[in-house]
């Protein structure tokens, strides 16, 4: 899922999700049609004479009318004479609640056009390889969905298509080769270890690796029992003192990495093995509080949380891969705001007279639709599975009462009814042909319903 539509090209999509990419539902859809009564293909708006599509637009759109609708009808009281969306954002302001949703939408759907222009005129595109990983994503995608029906039925109401979805996707791959790429050595956009360090220390950030032996059960969140927590701190002594025999620095990272894979169980590992990147508040207090006690390049002793025992390393800013990364990842993100504050964004006619108000409507009516179809749908399975059981269990008792009255085998009592059915001088021989024909007859049935 990592590399599904991200906010802003930043911030994971809920998800969701979802991240379900693919193309095997079928047909391609248009829920935009359903939805709106014109084509997902309608342009919207264009950003540098490139073309924002209505599912490109409509997808931010009802993403940003969820989040807001959520968060912010809850404080609006019911004898209000004013609707939701026509709420003013302050009272200093003219501008209502629906009036920022529709800019916020326009501002991620002119990014996600911006970035893909920009990375293309850079040498960076969706690659082959992408395209692999894309895919390799979706059976993880439909196992948290649900299924194929649950994903189709997701995308459906978000306004957009399977298509139309894996290009939203692969502008995040971009993206990512945009961050791998553009701040390497050597670049115009590289940053120096003062850039690093200073960045560090501007936005009050600390960065640390850890060994983590944890002390509750992470699934029930029980603590375990004393016996297993003296094994676990014992366990962590040991680490610690192998450590704290290494005198050289980049020995020590290199064996604190070595340990780290061997005996961490920081459930966050494999996505962050580089270490972790926070400010202050993001980590427990006791995790924090150690970072900061350490200078960078620093092993700290046995720190105990709620989550068991770390032994902490903290990193320098200024050589860390993760710090690098986090860094070229946020100058980035300001780099794609200035193209799209600087972008030429014209608007058409069907764009101007958009109502967040009845666009909502509009959505939730279709979810509403998209609920009863998929109710009725189970339904039906579960009354052909029904049917289906009770079918199985009328045969099973006529096979019952047969084997009570007849001592001859179903092979003996399917040559009777042959023999009744044929001519009684008929041969072994014509039987078996006749059997083989029949059964010609079923795998050919059988491959045209497949075909």
């Amino acid at each position: 899922m990592k590399h599904l539509i991200r906010r802003g090209l930043g911030v994971a999509l809920a998800v969701v999700m979802a991240t379900g990419l693919l193309s095997s539902c079928g047909s391609d859809y248009d829920p935009v049609q359903d939805i709106m009564g014109y084509k997902g293909s309608t342009v919207l708006f264009t950003v540098n004479g490139q073309d924002v599509t209505a599912e490109q637009y409509l997808f931010w759109l009802a993403q940003q009318a969820d989040t807001t609708y959520s968060c912010a009808s809850m404080m609006q009281s019911d004898d209000s004479e004013t609707s939701f969306w026509d709420t003013k954002v302050d009272e200093n302001s003219d501008k209502t609640i629906a009036d920022q949703v529709k800019a916020a939408a326009q501002n991620y759907a002119a990014m996600y056009s911006v970035v893909e222009a920009k990375g293309k005129e850079e040498g960076y595109s969706y690659t082959s390889e992408d395209k692999a990983s894309y895919q390799e994503d979706l059976a993880t995608a439909k196992e948290q969905l649900g299924g194929e029906d649950a994903y189709a039925k997701y995308l459906k109401s978000m306004c957009i298509s399977n298509k139309g979805f894996e290009h939203l996707s692969s502008v995040s791959f971009i993206h990512s080769h945009m961050v791998d790429g553009m701040f390497q050595d050597g670049k115009e956009n590289a940053p120096t270890a003062e850039d690093l360090t200073q960045y560090a220390e501007d936005n009050d950030l600390l960065v640390a690796k850890h060994i983590l032996l944890l002390t509750k059960d992470m699934t029930t969140g029980e603590d375990l029992s004393d016996a297993e927590k003296a094994e676990k701190k014992a366990k962590a002594d040991d680490l610690l003192k192998q450590l704290q025999a290494i005198t050289d620095p980049t020995e020590l990272e290199s064996k604190f990495d070595e340990l780290m894979k061997a005996n961490s169980e920081d459930t966050g590992l494999e996505s962050s093995p580089d270490g972790y990147v926070f400010s202050a508040g993001k980590m427990v207090e006791a995790f924090e509080s150690a970072t900061r006690s350490l200078e960078p390049g620093q092993l700290s002793g046995i720190v105990e949380s709620e989550f068991g025992y770390h032994i902490i390393l903290r990193l320098d800013p200024a050589t860390s891969k993760a710090f690098r990364e986090n860094y070229s990842s946020a100058k980035l993100r300001e780099m794609e705001q200035q193209w799209v504050d600087e972008a030429d964004i014209k608007t058409t006619e069907t764009y101007d007279n958009l109502s967040v108000a009845d666009f909502y409507d509009k959505l939730t009516a279709y979810r509403d639709s998209l609920n009863t179809d998929a109710d009725q749908a189970e339904e039906e399975n579960q009354q052909v599975e029904q049917d289906t059981g009770d079918e199985n269990a009328a045969d099973s008792n006529a096979d019952a009462a047969g084997d009570g009255t007849d001592a001859n085998t179903d092979a003996d009592a399917n040559a009777d009814a042959q023999t009744d059915s044929a001519d009684v001088d008929q041969s072994d021989a014509s039987n078996a042909a006749d059997t083989t024909t029949d059964t010609q007859d079923t795998g050919n049935s059988a491959s045209q319903a497949q075909q």
